[in-house]
């Protein structure tokens, strides 16, 4: 079926759907979109915390919305997310940072230009990688806005003077999910291609051969649309039960299957983090994402081992005060086969769930529609285009399972205190691909063909960046190994040297860098005054 499209309905809000609907309309020309959710189906609200595939659709230039994002993190309470600290995870009161895209610059192309003999020094060396700017600025509570004076000459090589923002290469937002939603709303439907309906949806029609036409609402009204897009989270009211599509399960690989979310309220004296913080505790592991008002903060744990009432009590023990649980989220980890059947496709939680940890879902959900609106969408769609559907299928269910892969990497562990971590723990939990990585990894350190699997996906770099960070905090790679594959390639000595160039540079960034607090009582000024740079250290 080749059909214009003239009209995209999306079923389902929350960040999900509205992201969604900004992102189409953005990006797409004369399509009418109308978004239809209702305020009676609450929306799930565990991930507030992103990768910066969401940051790249907020401050988008070149689409037909404009969102300054000092007016977007002033009204949402958003803040800044550098990284994620790692507590007790391989060892209780041990911690390790894992900033965010990171990524590694091999100015040498030797042996090739991705091979990171700095993060294989580390290893070598048996240290954390916590020793450079984005970690240290998580370490100390530092944004990275400073004034580079004419008395300061480690910027000299790139011609750098005055107030700049030192971005990073990669950062992301922690979302108060509810406040942006509404936040994104209203700033789609100033549009007047976006249209809005709050209402249920009771009944579907498709024409003679499967394709969806329209949909009925509970008040009555018949919407129809060229195309559908399922952002109905665990529901999948069209994807899943109109498809009959196949749910995969990964249940067995991944333990936790609930979430236990509260609030902690900010106090006059509350840090404001620049990072997720992660702590594993006795039947999974806690959430404590910083926000401008209040701290959100979950418990994910299997209720094969505990009960909400002991989980709750768990927490409430280890913090030391009472908390007041905004709802009991039961989850199913997996994936459904396929994520676009026919004149449908769906994203975020209606696609699949992992678990919070790492914010894939608001990272998928994103990425998710990225992908297919640039390398599958066209005015005219042939929805009859099977080839086209199954190759969208499998680069992004390739994705998901990757990705359940580097989630199942953070439980290999030594922590055996529990009969959930040592369920969690064993390798039988683990996936062919994740066997084959970690055998070759006994012989050599990881490489970025090391994740290519099946498909060449050069849209998504989970890649080499982040396995590493995961791989070095969790004690999973040998030094030995790290050791002599430099002592092969000549590297020990450049890469050391290298190290301590960059530490006294580390050193004054940090020092002269924002406190985070007194970052968001001015923000408006360090956003508009403060020069955007892109980080090199």
């Amino acid at each position: 079926m080749k059909k214009q499209i003239k009209t995209i309905v999306i079923v389902g809000g929350g960040t999900a759907g509205w992201s969604t609907a900004l992102n189409f309309l953005q990006k797409t020309i004369n399509t009418k979109i109308i978004v239809v959710t209702s305020k009676e189906i609450p929306i799930i609200g565990v991930g507030e915390s992103t990768t910066g595939r969401f940051n790249g659709l907020i401050n988008l230039t070149s689409g037909f919305v404009k969102i300054d994002e000092s007016d977007f993190l002033r009204k949402t309470g958003s803040t800044f997310k550098i990284g994620i600290l790692h507590s007790d995870w391989h060892t209780i009161g041990e911690s390790f940072t894992s900033p965010l895209g990171d990524e590694f610059k091999n100015t040498l192309y030797y042996p090739s230009e991705s091979y990171d003999y700095s993060r294989i020094w580390h290893v070598a060396k048996h240290l954390k990688y916590n020793l450079y700017a984005q970690s240290q600025m998580m370490l100390n509570n530092k944004l990275p806005y400073f004034e580079i004076t004419d008395d300061c000459h480690y910027f000299d090589e790139y011609n750098y003077k005055g107030k700049v923002d030192y971005k990073f290469n990669h950062e992301a937002y922690h979302l108060d999910t509810y406040k942006v939603g509404q936040y994104i709303k209203e700033k789609v439907l100033s549009h007047n291609r976006v249209s809005y309906l709050d209402d249920i949806i009771v009944s579907v029609q498709k024409n003679e051969n499967g394709f969806l036409e329209s949909i009925t609402t509970k008040t009555g009204k018949i919407i129809e649309g060229d195309f559908f897009i399922d952002c109905s989270g665990f529901s999948r009211i069209l994807i899943e039960k109109e498809f009959n599509n196949n749910f995969i399960s990964y249940e067995n690989e991944l333990l936790v299957n609930r979430a236990l979310p509260f609030h902690i309220e900010n106090k006059e004296n509350t840090i404001i983090n620049n990072y997720t913080h992660v702590t594993a505790k006795k039947y999974g592991w806690m959430w404590d994402i910083p926000l401008q008002h209040r701290k959100g903060c979950g418990y994910v744990y299997s209720d094969n081992f505990i009960t909400p009432e002991q989980a709750q009590q768990e927490i409430e023990k280890d913090l030391g005060c009472k908390i007041n649980p905004q709802r009991d989220i039961k989850f199913k980890a997996g994936r459904l086969e396929k994520i676009w059947c026919k004149n449908v496709l769906s994203t975020g939680l209606a696609s699949g769930f992992v678990e919070p940890l790492e914010a894939t879902s608001i990272h998928m959900t994103v990425l998710q529609i990225n992908h297919f609106i640039e390398q599958y969408y066209t005015e005219h769609m042939n929805f009859s285009c099977e080839v086209a559907i199954d190759q969208y299928n499998k680069e992004i269910t390739s994705i998901w399972d990757d990705i359940k892969d580097f989630i199942i990497l953070h439980y290999i562990t030594p922590r055996n205190d529990t009969n959930f971590w040592k369920e969690a723990s064993s390798p039988k939990r683990w996936s062919k691909n994740l066997k084959n990585k970690l055998e070759i990894w006994k012989n050599r350190m990881p490489r970025v063909s090391d994740y290519q699997g099946t498909l060449s996906n050069s849209f998504y770099h989970l890649g080499n960046t982040l396995w590493y960070q995961i791989l070095i905090g969790m004690n999973l790679l040998d030094c030995k190994i790290a050791e002599k594959e430099l002592e092969t390639f000549n590297l020990t000595l450049f890469a050391e040297n290298s190290h301590n160039i960059r530490l006294p540079i580390v050193k004054w960034m940090v020092e002269n860098s924002v406190d985070n607090n007194i970052f968001y009582k001015n923000l408006e000024m360090y956003l508009k005054d403060y020069q955007k740079l892109k980080s090199a250290y």
